[in-house]
């Protein structure tokens, strides 16, 4: 697996404060300017972190090198995203670092056969983790993962359950495979995106 084949843009923004559940309407922001990304599986976009009006603010864009050409389209322009305009610098460019322990704020997995009713977090949380390890096998990759608490993203109005998921043990290249590949889906939206780990330390394991 090619250190090099994917990157992470940075962009700095500045604008009015939005929601903390932004990514369905950034994900439209984002696309109504460059169309071609809309349902592309290829672009993990993160999210904004930080506060607008501060100037470590950013938007964080994961793509292929080959696709950075229409993304360049991003730098000084405006978004409005739920009726709040945000403006967007130059992008710093950021290779992606192999590490072993990883983490995405939050992993959406569609279960085969939908959510049982009522809800039951046990049954969920393990069809859950058995979905994800799927997934890991299925990319190649080999590591211990771990729930980090159940989070959620609205889309179109409709709450989509999901977890914090980390994964720990990585070798160099399957770190690289799983920043590349992620978990789950709505990468566009900010889910499945994973990032080197803020907490070596204490790892829970899977119940």
């Amino acid at each position: 697996m090619s250190f090099y084949s994917h990157i992470d843009l940075a962009f700095p923004v500045r604008g009015q404060p939005i929601a903390r559940d932004h990514g369905y309407a950034l994900y439209g922001a984002v696309s109504r300017l460059i169309p071609g990304i809309h349902g592309a599986t290829w672009i993990g976009i993160h999210g904004i972190a930080g506060k607008l009006f501060d100037s470590k603010a950013t938007l964080r864009v994961r793509i292929p090198v080959a696709k950075l050409g229409p993304l360049l389209a991003l730098a000084g322009a405006t978004l409005e995203v739920s009726g709040h305009r945000i403006e967007v610098g130059v992008p710093i460019v950021h290779a992606l670092t192999p590490v072993a322990a990883l983490e995405a704020r939050l992993v959406i997995i569609r279960l085969t056969g939908g959510i049982s009713k009522p809800f039951d977090r046990a049954v969920f949380d393990a069809r859950f983790v058995a979905e994800a390890q799927r997934q890991l096998v299925g990319h190649g990759i080999r590591g211990d993962l771990a729930l980090c608490g159940r989070r959620s993203l609205r889309v179109a109005g409709q709450r989509v359950i999901g977890h914090a998921v980390r994964v720990v043990g990585l070798s160099p290249d399957d770190s690289i495979k799983l920043q590349i590949h992620g978990l789950g889906g709505k990468r566009a939206m900010g889910c499945g995106i994973f990032r080197p780990t803020r907490f070596l330390h204490e790892v829970p394991q899977v119940p």
